[in-house]
């Protein structure tokens, strides 16, 4: 079925809080782009709280993040966590466990954009991220 034209109106679409299950903190998703077959993309305005963050997870095709506001963190198992800020661009390959989230005093948003795998598969959650790998040093 091909993709219909148009416009999506900002009162089409709801913000929603993310899921305990896979978000530490008060987190709020806001749908950008909804997958349609053909298409495989899926992204979404995330906005973290201060000391908000994701639980450990990959993505069968990868993700990009495109920061918008506040201070962030992004972390890739096995380094250290990384400050992310307004402008940065983030690449993570596919099937690479991370976790990102907003810095302990600072509200954070980014662009999220990632695919389904050929067969519809989604975001694989690991563990949530412990106190201490949050606030290990960060670089950058």
């Amino acid at each position: 079925m091909p993709v219909k034209a148009g416009v999506v109106r900002a009162g089409e679409r709801t913000t929603k809080q993310g899921s305990p299950d896979t978000f530490t903190g008060t987190v709020f998703q806001d749908p950008v782009i909804t997958a349609n077959s053909p298409s495989r993309l899926g992204g979404s305005v995330v906005t973290f709280t201060p000391g908000a963050r994701t639980a450990w997870h990959a993505h069968p095709v990868g993700q990009t993040l495109y920061c918008l506001t506040g201070v962030g963190r992004i972390c890739f198992q096995g380094q250290p966590p990384q400050a992310i800020n307004p402008g940065d661009i983030v690449n993570i390959p596919p099937n690479t466990m991370h976790w990102h989230g907003a810095a302990p005093d600072r509200l954070f948003a980014h662009l999220a954009l990632s695919e389904a795998g050929e067969k519809g598969e989604g975001t694989a959650w690991g563990e949530h991220v412990s106190d201490s790998e949050y606030t290990k040093p960060v670089s950058g």
